[in-house]
């Protein structure tokens, strides 16, 4: 990517400044709740901070289950939205088959998720497919275009956290 720096590993400076950008206690508290989880798993957990003028403040933190793909990324501000997102990349389709076991905020935000245009051939077999109440989603697989989530209150982060800590124990059996 132009424009940003490379991907460094996560210090603890890096942490706190990103932190201080956040506008909420909640906001702030999920990201230290995602990025504990990561560093107790022993999966990494990078950041990037952007140069140009017009995103200057713009911090990400990319979290890693597999080396080449991030599985989560936290977003400072930006990405088509006010204030902090979080983008994940949902692998495991069962968390789908569980919408209703979230708050109505995050319900919304999976069913609203961008729709797969079929960018590429790399879309084929991959697409997230999937009924609720009786409408078909078809939404897409690449995380710049897939489920990205605002935290509204503390109802959202219990949801959050279960879809990533799913995702971690889903990817590491499938590795084993």
């Amino acid at each position: 990517m132009s424009g940003t720096k490379k991907a460094i590993d996560l210090s603890a400076e890096f942490l706190e400044t990103f932190l201080s950008t956040l506008n909420t206690e909640i906001e702030k508290e999920v990201v230290q709740q995602i990025v504990k989880l990561f560093v107790d798993c022993g999966l990494p957990v990078k950041t990037k901070q952007y140069d140009q003028p017009c995103m200057e403040g713009t911090f990400r933190i990319l979290c890693f289950i597999k080396k080449s793909a991030e599985a989560v990324i936290i977003n400072n501000k930006g990405m088509g939205r006010d204030g902090m997102s979080i983008q994940v990349r949902i692998d495991d389709r069962r968390t789908l088959d569980k919408i209703d076991s979230f708050s109505q905020n995050i319900k919304n935000q999976i069913l609203s998720a961008g729709n797969c245009g079929y960018c590429s051939s790399k879309c084929e077999g991959k697409k997230y497919v999937f009924s609720y109440q009786g409408n078909e989603y078809i939404k897409c697989h690449f995380i710049c275009s897939n489920f990205s989530f605002q935290i509204i209150d503390r109802n959202d982060v219990g949801g959050i956290i279960d879809i990533i800590k799913n995702e971690i124990a889903f990817k590491r059996t499938r590795t084993l």
